[in-house]
């Protein structure tokens, strides 16, 4: 689809990102004389929000986000606070950080001032997208926006995977493989294997449905493609809009076939009929858990009552080059 030129442009930065710190600060000196105040450094979410706010004040319709998978997470939640549901501005994602999955799906293409170059020159393709919206019900805790996470093995994988080491020498473009990939890692070791198939206790509610039991890995996305072709989920095709799900069974059969099925891509028909293997979409679901949530790489503690909601957020449209 074309859509015309944007009419007025911002940019957050965040200065931090892999990319950017190894590419030094020009783009940034350059972006911040051409963009004034509408040059926005991306810090907590509190104070990214706070600026975003003063964008919807200007009339920004368009937000350029240059960061890794963190700062897209930090920038739709503040977005999402300052901006009505119905006036969202377009969203322009820069390939700059230490992940980069959600690049991966809606990424711009190109970065830098060729980036704002191209997005001045309009006739532009586009893209929807719906993030998850992440809530702790019956507490003060602010909902965030993110488009890809999970729980249970999966923020013990996340753990391992983000460490210095692993951050040092793996490819950031395929965090998800890279995060399954180790748990195959964990698994083995005798020390680790028994905890890791045990799994977390985990109770899901959705669409009428109810699966209570210990979870292996849960996963949840927004996104309609990953890295490489990995698509672990598979209740209809990829662009149908909805929060994808998988929710993988402790002491699940056949872990490594699945598992690298998964990695290229496929769900065969065992894998569907499997009951050790869930996967849907959904609108909301909840979770009952003790584990961490992960949500574009950033781990957020369990509520005291375990209870956390997922929903889907107000859908953005993404530009390419």
């Amino acid at each position: 689809m074309k859509i015309a030129s944007p009419v007025r442009i911002a940019l957050i930065h965040n200065a931090r990102s892999r990319r950017n710190r190894r590419n030094g600060s020009s783009f940034a000196v350059e972006a911040q004389a051409l963009l004034g105040k509408d040059f926005v450094p991306s810090d907590s979410r509190e104070g990214t929000t706070d600026h975003v706010r003063q964008l919807c004040e200007r009339g920004i319709d368009t937000i350029i986000i240059d960061g890794g998978d963190g700062t897209v997470s930090t920038a739709l939640t503040a977005i999402a606070r300052a901006y009505p549901a119905d006036r969202l501005p377009d969203i322009v994602v820069l390939a700059s950080g230490n992940t980069n999955l959600i690049a991966s799906d809606v990424g711009f293409g190109l970065r830098g001032m060729d980036a704002i170059r191209r997005l001045k020159a309009g006739a532009l393709r586009s893209s929807i997208r719906t993030p998850v919206r992440l809530s702790w019900p019956g507490t003060d805790r602010m909902p965030v926006l993110g488009l890809f996470g999970g729980c249970a093995g999966f923020a013990r994988a996340v753990r391992i995977a983000h460490s210095p080491t692993v951050l040092r020498f793996a490819p950031h473009d395929l965090a998800v493989g890279i995060t399954l990939l180790t748990t195959f890692v964990s698994l083995m070791f005798r020390k680790s294997r028994e905890a890791w198939l045990r799994g977390d206790p985990l109770r899901i509610e959705t669409g009428g449905h109810v699966y209570d039991g210990q979870s292996f890995m849960f996963l949840v996305t927004g996104l309609s493609c990953l890295s490489r072709g990995i698509w672990p989920f598979w209740d209809a095709e990829p662009n149908v809009e909805g929060l994808r799900y998988l929710d993988v069974g402790a002491q699940p059969d056949s872990l490594l076939r699945a598992t690298w099925a998964l990695l290229c891509g496929r769900a065969p028909r065992w894998l569907r009929r499997h009951p050790d293997y869930v996967s849907g979409r959904t609108d909301d679901m909840t979770l009952v858990t003790e584990s961490d949530f992960v949500l574009d790489g950033e781990v957020f503690s369990a509520a005291p009552d375990g209870v956390l909601r997922l929903e889907r957020a107000p859908s953005f449209r993404f530009l390419h080059a």
